[in-house]
């Protein structure tokens, strides 16, 4: 499968996990230690108790901000090895028909372990310093080539 269809892929059923808040799915496409890159922090969740409290956390900032469509949609994936994929793309937090934040780029890294394709990193465009995010920070619009 083209690295670009597997980042898609793996960003649509993690974005639905989190917005229905499915903590076995989200749980079993992360592995740990994941590192969180923001423009103002590196968070590293290390155990699978903080890990369970950012998603908590999340899965509550989308119902509180009655987020109807959490839509990621990549823009670019490199295979880095048969065991690793790198891939950018940009978030939107729909509600409705109003935008919760403006949309934000990020890079995955998704690393196979077993027979499963787990995030191990993201960087993104986010102000966040902290773990875990209750709401994220978008300070400026959208940067890149396709802006």
């Amino acid at each position: 499968m083209p690295a670009l269809t597997l980042l898609q892929s793996y960003l649509d059923e993690i974005g639905t996990a989190v917005l229905v808040g499915d903590w076995e799915t989200y749980r079993s496409h992360v592995h740990l230690p994941f590192t969180l890159i923001t423009e103002t922090a590196t968070l590293n969740v290390t155990t699978e108790a903080d890990l369970k409290l950012g998603f908590d956390s999340f899965h509550d900032m989308l119902k509180f901000q009655k987020v109807t469509d959490y839509i990621r949609l990549a823009e670019s994936a490199v295979n880095i090895s048969d065991h690793l994929i790198s891939g950018r793309y940009v978030s939107h937090f729909i509600a409705g028909t109003h935008r919760i934040i403006p949309p934000f780029r990020s890079t995955m890294t998704l690393r196979m372990i077993g027979n499963m394709w787990r995030a191990v990193a993201i960087t993104n465009s986010i102000s966040n310093m902290q773990w875990p995010i209750q709401v994220p920070r978008v300070d400026q619009p959208l940067k890149g080539a396709d802006e």
